[in-house]
């Protein structure tokens, strides 16, 4: 036990907040956007080919996979103990937008932002690339150490992270074959979050027939049809009962559009964009099924002004397993040992609001909350940022987690 001490006493000595600083600043200067290409982007690809993978040789990490999405799967360590850990990781991040300079790497006082230390400004540090910064230098920490991994650490880099689906991670994984005993994923102001609800869009459209404004009674109206579909949603849709952590299932209608953008024009099309937020226990087709089901009453009802029928037609879009772990799960006791080894404290844990990959994780066997640096209140802004110090801790915790369920 001594000497398993005296190794990660050696590797936490040499994380440094000057070594994180420089990968948060290297990291921040890649361009990694969402873009209307989603997944497909090139820019994602291009930062997985430089920031990401020569890191990973440079550590001697040699077994290294990618998929036809660009997703990266790298496996280190002996495999000798019959133990696994899997870090995820994403390279997407929101798009510049507003942001001046969202690719400088900036590094100012935190104190103005209330963060202790430095903070380093750049488009997905708040949400994606200090937890990657972390992780990296964890690992990094470790191989110079020359510490020797017993289990097998399986390190995931996908091309995600804004679009709300498991595509990249499902590729990855089905690819690849990859899986581990438990798993974490990051980004939640170095707190363990044990679980969220889960999401799936739907779009109902509703079908109508054109005409002039001023002769409503010559056309079907696809405006008005979308308005009875969502007085029979509202009336209608029953939701199970509230999760005691995790709060009520919900149905939101989030977006119209109707067709075509014309002047005094009856449209001929209206689409209602619903996010529907799963418990444990549902599926997203049972829920796209209930929601068909009461938007389908009104195809072939007729519209009051030209007693036309109207059409309708139910799409299921991307969508986000729900994930909930216990608090005395392996993978969150794990995560508590190795801050409680590495900062003398247990983070907080919670349970969020927002959907990530850990459902699908879940899903398929592989128990996974998240953990890592992040500043949600900066995400999305103009001052998109991360603090030094808490991506050191992070890193240091994440080192502890390898050494103590691996070495």
């Amino acid at each position: 036990m001594a000497g398993k001490d005296d190794a990660l006493s050696r590797v936490l000595s040499r994380i440094e907040a000057s070594r994180i600083k420089s990968v948060m600043v290297e990291l921040a200067r890649v361009p990694s956007p969402l873009t209307a290409l989603f997944e497909a982007e090139p820019q994602l690809r291009a930062f997985i080919d430089t920031a990401v993978e020569p890191r990973l040789r440079s550590l001697g990490i040699a077994e290294i996979r990618r998929d036809p999405m660009g997703n990266l799967a790298a496996t280190w360590g002996r495999g000798e103990t019959g133990r696994s850990l899997m870090l995820v990781t994403n390279a997407m991040n929101q798009p510049a937008s507003t942001m001046p300079n969202p690719y400088g790497g900036e590094v100012r006082d935190g104190a103005a932002y209330g963060l202790p230390g430095e903070v380093v400004l750049g488009k997905g540090l708040s949400e994606q690339k200090a937890p990657l910064a972390a992780i990296l230098v964890a690992m990094e920490a470790i191989a110079q150490s020359g510490a020797a991994l017993g289990g097998r650490l399986v390190f995931l880099c996908c091309v995600s992270g804004e679009t709300g689906r498991h595509d990249a991670i499902r590729s990855i994984i089905e690819t690849t074959g990859v899986g581990a005993d438990m798993a974490v994923l990051n980004g939640t102001g170095n707190r363990i979050s044990l679980g969220n609800r889960g999401r799936v869009d739907v779009t109902v459209t509703v079908h109508g027939i054109p005409c002039h404004s001023s002769r409503p009674e010559e056309g079907c109206n696809a405006i008005t049809g979308a308005v009875e579909v969502m007085r029979r949603l509202s009336a209608e849709v029953r939701l199970p009962p509230a999760h005691p952590h995790l709060g009520p299932a919900s149905l939101t209608v989030n977006r119209i559009a109707s067709f075509p953008d014309s002047t005094h024009t009856i449209q001929a099309r209206c689409d209602i964009g619903i996010d529907r937020r799963l418990l444990p226990g549902e599926t997203p087709e049972a829920a796209v099924a209930d929601i068909a089901a009461i938007a389908k009453t009104v195809d072939g009802a007729k519209d009051p002004a030209s007693g036309k029928a109207w059409r309708v037609e139910v799409t299921q879009g991307p969508m986000m397993y729900p994930a909930l772990v216990a608090e005395n799960s392996a993978v969150a006791q794990a995560l508590s040992r190795a801050s409680q080894t590495a900062l003398g404290s247990v983070p907080e844990m919670y349970y969020a609001t927002n959907a990530f990959d850990q459902g699908y994780l879940n899903h398929i066997g592989i128990e996974a909350c998240t953990y890592g640096p992040g500043e949600a209140r900066y995400a999305h802004t103009d001052l998109d940022m991360a603090s030094v110090d808490r991506t050191r801790d992070a890193a240091r915790v994440y080192a502890a987690l390898i050494m103590q369920h691996l070495a």
